[in-house]
């Protein structure tokens, strides 16, 4: 379509950029010589022993966690429902790498806690094992598959509750037989995206001492100055996921899909006072485990530091809001031009896929890739132009939810509305503003929150490219947690907690306002 040619050509830069970064970090992670001393068979086989059993231990127990949540407060009606609804999705404002250091600092020896409590004979164990990780993790990334499930089951429709019903189910057989299995592909996609948070994660997994793959890359990088090597366990890593993609391509891809969506409203189910109270206490608790006790534990280390607005702290907030607005305003733009793209070439569709799919791809491999193929091809090292590798590491590595969210708002556009729009006008930013905008202006709004969080939240990526002297939130907290001082992570971190709570809020509002 003629209104469209335009976005193709702006879209090419992006293409570009996405195929050389691909293509030659392959190249160099698996065909250049690596320190092979150094990357012994045990010393790999660690590493992917811990990435693995960390990555879906954490999956499952958000599993476990996420979708008792998701039925309680969609299905059932109990005091507190309309606030759980909500407030249990507020976790995802806590990095991982911040929960890790507060329960670090809440189970150590010589906590306070531990200290009140060894005056009764007991004991905390350590969190500082795979299990352990697990569990810290898992605090952060349920909402993954909480949010999911919270969407698919508002839309699972009452046809099917209905049916199941009919069969002779009571309310709570008909969830458990029907409907829950309905949502497997839902479950594992949830389960896929915590697995491949897990993976990226670097911080958390530093403080409580897991040696996992981004570890591996870090150290490879920063302790043995070994490029090379780094790029491999890059290399490495990056087939590691691929892996993990086709397995979950493959199961959703056998799975049923689900009822399609209902205009009526299901009421919640009422439950006998005794299990309305369990059910509250239940998410009263979950709620408790995973916000309250954080927040109040950096509450209580702020003020002991006493200097929460002191000059530096405000330097590194205003450098996380300048990098998170301009990754997620480049971000977005390209976003808008590959949707658009996609929508009028064939020809492009494979390629524009590729370029997209950088979210299943941890900063920390994409950082090395960046860092090893433009010193290699063009003999200078990213990190001397600034923020501006930092920042094409985060938009390739952010595309996707920006791409999907922007690409979705056009399914709805009906083939007849664009042939005719294309003979009523050839101007493509007319056309633009006029017709395709409205259908995407909330898909935009919700990408720029999306992206902006994900990028001001990044750690590892930030620590391999930013330049010198350039220190955000992120940083400044792992600064501060790598020598185990958190008393002086929690100012940077409450910072960060309010910031990204903020911008939570502000998804929710869009969400609620589009439901209206």
């Amino acid at each position: 379509m003629q209104n469209l040619r335009i976005w193709k050509y702006l879209s090419l830069p992006w293409m570009v950029i996405a195929l050389f970064f691909f293509i030659s970090f392959i190249f160099l992670a698996f065909f250049k010589g690596a320190q092979i001393e150094y990357l012994t068979n045990d010393y790999l086989l660690g590493l992917f022993k811990n990435t693995f059993i960390l990555s879906f231990l954490t999956a499952f127990i958000s599993a476990l966690i996420a979708v008792p949540l998701a039925i309680l407060v969609t299905f059932y009606d109990f005091p507190g429902k309309k606030f759980f609804s909500w407030g249990l999705s507020l976790s995802i404002a806590f990095p991982a790498y911040v929960y890790a250091f507060i329960y670090v600092g809440i189970f150590e020896y010589s906590s306070p806690i531990s200290a009140y409590l060894r005056d009764f004979d007991i004991t905390l164990p350590s969190i500082k094992n795979l299990f352990g990780a697990s569990i810290i993790l898992s605090m952060a990334l349920f909402p993954y598959i909480y949010l999911l499930l919270r969407v698919k089951l508002a839309s699972v429709g009452l046809d099917l509750f209905r049916a199941a019903k009919s069969l002779g189910n009571n309310n709570t057989a008909s969830i458990f037989k029907v409907i829950i299995p309905s949502l497997f592909p839902v479950i594992v996609a949830g389960m896929t995206l915590v697995v491949f948070e897990t993976i990226a994660d670097f911080g958390g997994v530093s403080t409580l001492r897991i040696e996992t793959f981004t570890v591996g890359i870090y150290n490879a990088w920063f302790g043995y100055q070994s490029y090379f090597s780094a790029a491999r366990l890059a290399g490495y890593l990056l087939v590691f996921v691929f892996i993990i993609i086709f397995i979950a391509r493959f199961y959703e891809g056998k799975q049923n899909t689900l009822a399609q969506k209902t205009s009526e409203v299901f009421e919640g189910i009422k439950l006998v006072p005794y299990k309305s109270f369990l059910a509250t206490l239940y998410c009263s608790t979950i709620f408790t485990i995973v916000f309250l006790i954080p927040l109040g534990q950096l509450l209580i280390w702020s003020y002991a530091e006493n200097n929460f607005l002191s000059i530096e702290n405000i330097y590194l907030v205003f450098n996380s809001l300048a990098l998170g607005v301009i990754v997620s305003m480049i971000t977005v733009f390209f976003g808008i031009a590959l949707a658009l793209a996609y929508r009028n070439d064939k020809k492009l569709r494979l390629i524009i896929s590729v370029s997209t799919s950088g979210y299943a791809i941890p900063g920390s491999v994409i950082s090395a890739g960046l860092l090893v193929s433009i010193g290699y091809f063009f003999g200078v090292s990213i990190t001397s132009f600034g923020i501006v590798g930092l920042v094409l590491c985060l938009s390739l590595r952010f595309m996707t939810p920006a791409y999907n969210y922007l690409s979705a708002s056009l399914v709805n556009i009906k083939d007849s509305s664009e042939k005719a729009l294309s003979t009523y006008s050839k101007d493509s930013m007319r056309a633009f503003r006029y017709f395709y905008l409205p259908h995407m202006k909330s898909a935009t709004y919700l990408g720029l929150m999306i992206v902006f969080i994900e990028s001001v939240k990044e750690q590892p990526a930030t620590l391999l490219l930013r330049p010198v002297g350039f220190d955000t939130l992120s940083t400044k907290i792992y600064n501060f947690t790598s020598e185990g001082q958190w008393i002086m992570a929690s100012n940077p971190s409450l910072m960060l907690i309010f910031l990204s709570l903020i911008f939570v809020y502000m998804i929710n509002k869009n969400i609620n306002e589009n439901k209206s």
